[in-house]
């Protein structure tokens, strides 16, 4: 069910970018990011007070609950008063003068946003995975519909804010209907766990922050020193590398901690556990990023149109540089499943500051430097991650290349049919045909890996077919019996 929500939001997402990049100019869609940018890294200061220490607490009362919301909303609040009133001086500060009432929008949404958080977090500890797929598609194309709706009426970057500020009442309406409380037990004042809620944010916090600060303050100085239509660039080239990360990474991330977390209380071996999640990612993670790096221009055509043609080199170089990306999304809700919110903290801490550093001196030298800059801090910030786990999971440099050997030759299967067309046709750019081509081939290349490998992905492969096997099975009965 995690899976089939990011699955939906992916699709609903990427028909947003697909329409949005034809409707908007890049400069205008540079002014939304940077908006946006703005508000997340100001409202990620929330963390501080996370709602998610009742994923994994013993016993949730309304009284906990209470306290949760009240500090959710309390800071959220504060944030947004920050917000508005700074809206004016970061208008004047990049010359664009609609950015002021972007920020009014957004410092409206994350307030309504807050009221939904502890809820949430709720619905995850108990894994109601398919409640919150439905509460986020719904969230998801009412922010997409309401985006697009005013984009097309001519409200330009602003029609961002609105829809984010739409799916946000959304969420908040629809979190207080699935509450497993009644609303007048938990919808009053209360402050009885406080010092737990922030024994528990104080890092997760920090570490979020740090985070946040990472991916947009880049992107900030870009938009400074260079022009909206710069950061639009690299956005947009973040967000096409981004697909796989999408499909496979924020799947597993949503129900990553809660999963780890059952499985280290019923003292399972984490050593074997932790190797499996790599082994399994990778073969699906790294044919994606490697196939989007190779099909760049063709991608960037049919997904954002000719205008946005300067993005293809930026997108191949991000793509590449993704590989190193995998091991490192794993070691946060590892580390907090073991309980070692301060290790996640320092690896998070550590990893984002050397990145941020990297990237903010990339940005100087415009959109290219930022992409190759990556080769850089990828690479470190992996190694980090690596370090940090193996204090706590102590598995061998032997078996870790074990776990990612086969996932590596499945990724050059994958590859050698798309290299072969692009050899055959003498072009680099084959237009829709060629790349549903180049797709086909990719996937047909990924089952002979698969199998040539002997890959324990395969036994994921069996569950899948016997399941559609036993539904098919089913469906027939019943036209069955429906006929008769």
């Amino acid at each position: 069910m995690a899976s089939l929500e990011q699955y939906v939001a992916l699709l609903i997402n990427f028909a947003a970018l697909v329409i949005m990049a034809r409707i908007l100019t890049p400069g205008e869609i540079g002014e939304a990011v940077m908006g946006l940018a703005i508000a997340v890294v100001a409202f990620s200061a929330r963390e501080f007070v996370t709602s998610e220490f009742l994923i994994q607490r013993r016993a949730v009362d309304a009284e906990v609950l209470r306290t949760a919301l009240t500090l959710q909303v309390a800071v959220s609040a504060a944030i947004a008063a920050v917000l508005v009133a700074l809206s004016g001086f970061v208008a004047r500060f990049y010359a664009a003068p609609d950015l002021s009432f972007f920020l009014l929008l957004a410092a409206a949404a994350g307030l309504a946003e807050a009221l939904a958080q502890p809820v949430i977090a709720l619905l995850r500890r108990e894994m109601g995975f398919g409640v919150l797929a439905c509460i986020r598609t719904v969230v998801s194309l009412m922010t997409v519909l309401t985006t697009i709706a005013l984009a097309i009426l001519g409200f330009g970057p602003a029609s961002f804010a609105w829809g984010m500020l739409a799916g946000a009442l959304a969420l908040a309406v629809l979190a207080i209907a699935c509450s497993p409380f009644p609303a007048r037990q938990t919808f009053r004042p209360g402050l009885e766990h406080w010092r737990e809620v922030l024994a528990f944010g104080l890092f997760k916090g920090a570490a979020l922050v740090v985070e946040r600060i990472h991916e947009t303050v880049p992107q900030l100085i870009l938009g400074r020193l260079a022009s909206m239509t710069s950061v639009a660039l690299y956005n947009r080239s973040n967000a096409l590398c981004g697909i796989p990360d999408r499909i496979i990474m924020s799947a597993f991330y949503s129900m990553a901690f809660p999963a780890l977390a059952s499985r280290v209380r019923e003292g399972h071996d984490i050593d074997k556990t932790y190797l499996a999640v790599l082994t399994y990612l990778s073969v699906l993670y790294w044919p994606g990023v490697a196939l989007i790096s190779f099909l760049a221009p063709s991608i960037v055509e049919i997904v954002l149109g000719p205008q946005w043609s300067q993005a293809a080199p930026v997108v191949r170089i991000l793509a590449l540089a993704a590989i190193f990306w995998l091991p490192v999304i794993v070691t946060g809700p590892l580390l907090l499943a073991l309980g070692r919110n301060r290790d996640a903290f320092l690896a998070s801490l550590i990893s984002r500051c050397l990145a941020a550093g990297i990237l903010c001196a990339a940005s100087l030298y415009g959109v290219t430097t930022m992409a190759f800059s990556q080769f850089v801090s990828l690479p470190l910030q992996m190694l980090i991650a690596l370090v940090f786990v193996h204090r706590h999971v102590p598995f061998s440099l032997h078996g870790l290349l074990a776990a990612l050997m086969p996932s590596a030759i499945v990724t050059g299967f994958s590859l050698a049919g798309p290299i072969t067309l692009l050899a055959l046709q003498g072009q680099e750019n084959g237009g829709l045909p060629g790349f549903c081509a180049a797709l086909l081939l990719a996937g047909c290349g990924w089952l002979v890996g698969l199998l040539a490998t002997h890959h324990p992905f395969l036994a994921e492969l069996r569950i899948l077919l016997n399941a559609g096997r036993d539904h098919a099975h089913r469906l027939r009965q019943f036209l069955v019996a429906l006929g008769t």
